[in-house]
């Protein structure tokens, strides 16, 4: 007699939360990872690595950056990762990058 494996924490927290009515917070949580991971491929590495993807609606990406520097470099990449959204099915029109003071680099040269 076999006893059943227990389940993965991390696969039972997801279970809760799907259970809880949050799983549209879930879906748009992962959308939002996935466009940020897909519009960084588009920036030069040491760029993608300092700044990311925050929020979208209908008009408007909203990006974090780790300073004034990196605000203004990622600004004078905006028309490509306009068009980058675009083949996304993001219509965004304009993007608004904001500097955050807690933003942690992303040190993962794969992300």
């Amino acid at each position: 007699m076999g006893a059943d494996k227990p389940a993965k924490p991390e696969q039972s927290a997801l279970t809760a939360l799907k259970s809880s009515g949050l799983e549209a917070l879930i879906a748009r949580a992962g959308d939002l990872a996935d466009a940020d991971r897909t519009l960084r491929r588009n920036l030069p590495p040491a760029l993608a690595r300092q700044c990311r993807l925050v929020s979208w609606d209908d008009n408007r990406l909203v990006f974090h950056a780790a300073g004034p520097v990196w605000k203004n470099k990622l600004r004078l990449h905006s028309q490509e990762v306009l068009a980058a959204a675009q083949l996304l099915g993001l219509h965004a029109r304009e993007i608004r990058i904001k500097v955050a003071l807690d933003f942690t680099p992303n040190t993962d040269p794969t992300a």
